[in-house]
């Protein structure tokens, strides 16, 4: 059986603020290195066969430590970065809201061809989360971790789950959040959704 841990990375300055990141490399909060290093230390009690991790430095703080801690080197995925949101990065959804009505307009109802300002699609992002199942269910492993970004993670887990894109809105995704997926023959199911029971 194929399993997943799949993880948001812990919080940052932005996400204190209220900011979209996006694309962007920010730093972590102080109560996001803590959140780091306990999820560290719960994601290095497990026997990993593979670590894939986003681009990102916020992601790869949780996944270069728990291979290091594993004897394991990460892999990183250029398609496991998080939504680029262009124009809006660096600005409060108040702040998107009031330069660009139509387009945050037309993303809150989930279209699929609704796109920031100079950014990506849920289309296009639908796209990069498939190439990911598909690499996830290929040969590396039994015990898979995967390191990433809210939104690019709720896109994926939609298309883990075979729901079409407009319902990753369902999954919150916490900072620091811990979901996990098994599989058979390729029919993923969640075991664990959102889960920030390693914080407390």
């Amino acid at each position: 059986m194929k399993t997943i841990y799949l993880v948001r990375h812990a919080e940052t300055s932005w996400n204190l603020e209220g900011k979209v990141q996006g694309s962007r490399d920010t730093q972590l909060s102080i109560d996001g290195l803590a959140q780091t290093a306990k999820t560290v230390a719960f994601l290095s009690a497990l026997r990993f066969d593979t670590i894939f991790t986003s681009p990102l430095a916020r992601a790869r703080a949780i996944a270069e430590p728990v291979g290091v801690n594993l004897g394991i080197s990460p892999i990183v995925v250029p398609e496991l970065r998080e939504i680029d949101f262009g124009g809006w990065e660096g600005h409060t959804w108040n702040e998107i809201g009031a330069m660009y009505p139509t387009a945050l307009a037309a993303w809150e109802l989930k279209s699929p061809e609704a796109r920031p300002d100079g950014g990506e699609s849920l289309a296009d992002v639908r796209r990069r989360a498939e190439k990911v199942r598909s690499m996830l269910e290929s040969n590396f492993g039994d015990l898979v971790l995967v390191v990433a970004h809210g939104g690019l993670n709720r896109v994926l887990m939609s298309v883990l789950l075979d729901l079409p894109v407009s319902s990753y809105s369902s999954f919150t995704q916490p900072n620091a959040c811990i979901s996990v997926f098994e599989a058979e023959t390729n029919k993923w199911q969640a075991r664990v959704i959102d889960s920030t029971c390693h914080l407390a």
